[in-house]
């Protein structure tokens, strides 16, 4: 979505210029609600190991900040836009990586 006037002017089929900027949203929303309930339902599963920093580390450093990309995704209209909303992407799939240390520290 962030680069939909470059792909258009190239000829792209990319989701967005097919399906439009706001079906592209609706899309992405809904799979990152599904991300959302799996990730918290892990949660609890995790914390009948009582792993109380992991869980907490998913919470604040995860969770949280996929569900401030959710409120802002709709809110998104410009490229300048999207860039803030594919930045916060990669930082919270860069944490999410991160957290393979916990089984170095739980194991």
């Amino acid at each position: 979505m962030e680069d939909i006037e470059g792909d258009r002017k190239y000829g792209c089929t990319t989701m967005p210029i097919v399906w439009g900027l706001h079906a592209s949203k609706i899309f992405v929303a809904v799979w990152m609600v599904v991300l959302i309930g799996v990730l918290t339902i892990l949660q609890f599963y995790v914390l009948t190991f009582k792993w109380w920093v992991s869980a907490v580390y998913c919470i604040v450093f995860i969770i949280a900040p996929l569900i401030n990309t959710f409120r802002d995704l709709f809110n998104a209209n410009d490229p300048k836009d999207f860039h803030r909303l594919s930045t916060k992407v990669k930082l919270v799939m860069f944490t999410g990586i991160l957290s393979i240390i916990f089984i170095k520290y739980y194991y």
